[in-house]
């Protein structure tokens, strides 16, 4: 039964969307920092929007990603069950029109 906790967490942060968007940000970032760099001898203007809109997708994606690992999911999954069980316990919780007292 131990395992479970740690499975819901794994699973959690496999799937959690500020990894996934942030690696986007970071791979395209990356690609579009390299065909700028490549492209500046054909650039005639000072203006490299390819180098420019790279750099800044790859700072997003980093901060995307240093989101997601410095504030992954599963703990936040874990204080929700322990507050949520924590006002259940004491037979106090939320009330809602129509429920009745016992």
């Amino acid at each position: 039964m131990s395992d479970t906790p740690n499975r819901a967490e794994r699973a959690a942060n496999l799937f959690d969307l500020r990894r996934i968007i942030g690696g986007l940000f970071v791979a395209w970032g990356v690609l579009l920092i390299v065909l700028g760099l490549l492209d500046v001898g054909d650039v005639d203007n000072a203006m490299n929007i390819n180098l420019y809109s790279g750099i800044g997708m790859l700072v997003l994606g980093l901060l995307f990603l240093l989101w997601a690992f410095t504030r992954p999911l599963g703990r936040e999954l874990r204080e929700s069950e322990q507050a949520s069980g924590s006002a259940r316990s004491d037979g106090e919780g939320t009330r809602r029109p129509g429920d009745t007292g016992s």
